[in-house]
């Protein structure tokens, strides 16, 4: 069952108990649906087949449902409804994401879906990265994993991630247009590119404070490019018996047999510690000497690692051949904190708020601190309407004591130094 505690809906497989209720769903929301309906006895058959079917739930309540059928390596969506009452709050999206795994698994290459525009369902497949053929109302989608690389990925705590992510990161639009052009645009347009003579970046280093987003990034950039994303965890990997260095090699190797994946490490520096400085990183320093060539000899692979110290890494690892871009990611400037606070009230129940004053008392904060603040905001606001039972509306005052009470995570001294590594290390 997926799910989370910010959703009051869950999403599971469909049981034959629940075909009284799906079929009511399905009568009760015909008159939603602009095509030609699915014939009543074949959605029955369809649902008691072995074709993949899902569920959302409200408490014991079914409010939406999803039907694929498959013909060899294609499906599709033959059935999908959401009770009105429940449109519009991503039900559909994670029916689709649900439906999709399920079709991954069993060798699905590519999915469509034949909708009439304004019909339910149709922004929750364009938000899962589903195309309309122009001229038609057919969405549909190349998946991009086989079925040997879902095992693969399934082995290694792989995911696909959607593409809305790169839009959700708000402000940071210097570094975002940075990494659009270096990074995406080039793996994207790998011919032009070479036209061009421009490298391909295979491998990218991600550096700066705590809590800037360096995650986040590598996140979506796997999102914007519509690969699988794989994070590999230094302390999971040194917890086998193989040891870390042998099983980080292991699972460089095996990532490597996909089409394409976005594999990312973060904390790099605890793994990669100059030998010099630190003698017991010799045996993962130089696994990663051996395994990175192989990695990114071939299109379709990108190896994003992030840290916090980059001064701390081994100088063999960084180098001009093994990394091609290494890149900084500071705190949010005055503009990106504007587009963050601007972002973060339009999401809350706030009155006429001075934005410009909330960017410039929040200088230093990184996005994690901005966030909380809000969220303490939030919170305070909260606690007014429920005591007084009357919705009271945030103002400017409410997010400057928020402020107040959280200690920014970066002093002017680390802000110096980062601006010191940035102009020392970044290679772009």
């Amino acid at each position: 069952m997926t799910g989370n505690r910010a959703n009051p809906w869950s999403v599971r497989d469909f049981h034959d108990g629940d075909t009284e209720r799906v079929v009511q769903l399905y009568e009760d929301t015909r008159h939603l649906v602009d095509s030609t309906p699915l014939n009543l006895v074949d959605l029955v058959m369809s649902l008691r087949s072995l074709e993949p079917a899902m569920v959302a739930m409200v408490n014991e309540a079914i409010v939406g449902f999803i039907v694929a059928s498959t013909r060899g390596d294609q499906a599709t969506i033959t059935a999908m409804r959401i009770d009105p009452q429940w449109r519009g709050r991503g039900i559909g999206s994670e029916l689709l994401r649900a439906v999709e795994d399920r079709l991954l698994h069993v060798g699905v290459r590519r999915i469509d879906a034949l909708l009439g525009a304004g019909q339910v369902g149709e922004e929750a497949l364009v938000n899962r990265g589903f195309k309309a053929t122009k001229g038609l109302t057919l969405y549909s989608k190349d998946e991009p994993l086989t079925p040997s690389a879902v095992g693969i990925l399934e082995a290694w705590g792989g995911e696909l991630i959607d593409e809305m992510s790169w839009s959700l990161i708000a402000g940071m639009t210097e570094v975002k247009g940075l990494i659009e052009e270096r990074i995406v645009r080039p793996i994207q347009q790998v011919d032009l590119a070479r036209v061009f003579g421009l490298q391909v970046p295979s491998t990218v280093m991600l550096f700066g404070p705590p809590g800037t987003g360096k995650t986040s990034f590598a996140r979506a950039v796997a999102g914007r490019l519509g690969w699988p994303f794989v994070e590999l965890l230094s302390s999971k990997l040194a917890s086998t018996s193989n040891g870390l260095a042998t099983e980080l090699g292991r699972a460089l190797s095996e990532l490597s047999q996909l089409d394409h994946v976005v594999a990312f490490i973060d904390e790099f520096d605890e793994i990669s510690a100059n030998r010099q400085a630190q003698p017991g990183s010799q045996a993962v320093v130089n696994e990663l000497l051996k395994a990175i060539p192989p990695f990114r000899s071939q299109p379709g692979r990108l190896l994003v690692c992030a840290t916090n110290f980059i001064d701390r890494i081994d100088p063999a690892i960084i180098r001009p051949g093994r990394f091609d871009l290494v890149v900084p990611i500071g705190p949010p400037d005055s503009q990106a904190r504007v587009a963050m606070w601007t972002s973060v009230v339009a999401r809350t129940l706030a009155g006429n708020i001075d934005i410009e004053e909330l960017a410039r008392v929040t200088r230093g904060f990184t996005p994690a601190d901005l966030f909380l603040a809000a969220e303490r905001a939030s919170f305070s606001g909260f606690n007014r309407t429920t005591d007084l039972q009357t919705p009271v509306q945030l103002e400017t005052d409410d997010f400057l004591a928020a402020i107040s009470i959280t200690r920014r995570s970066l002093s002017d001294e680390d802000l110096a130094a980062f601006d010191e590594q940035a102009n020392s290390h970044q290679r772009l």
